[in-house]
């Protein structure tokens, strides 16, 4: 779930800083994490407090669960969900 292509050198505005963004993040990882949703498909990115969700997942229950989930998360300024629904995805 955690993206290494997150730059440090995400540049901070309206408040997001490269350390506020990873801090963010990895709020955000964890609160996914205890939510039980399958992730293993998804990624999710933290530029400026805007998260980008990223991926394939089984069911359009669960896109809107994780959104949701990242929603509820102090700090995000903007979601842009690119999850697809998937339910035959095979992990490619």
């Amino acid at each position: 779930m955690h993206d290494p292509s997150t730059s440090p050198n995400d540049a901070g505005g309206a408040g997001g800083t490269p350390q506020a963004d990873a801090a963010l993040q990895a709020a955000l990882c964890e609160r996914l994490w205890d939510s039980g949703l399958d992730m293993s498909e998804v990624s999710l990115r933290v530029a400026q407090g805007r998260v980008t969700l990223e991926g394939a997942i089984g069911t359009a229950a669960d896109r809107d669960a994780v959104e949701a989930c990242v929603r509820g998360c102090a700090g995000v300024s903007e979601i842009v969900n690119r999850i697809r629904v998937a339910p035959d995805r095979t992990g490619g």
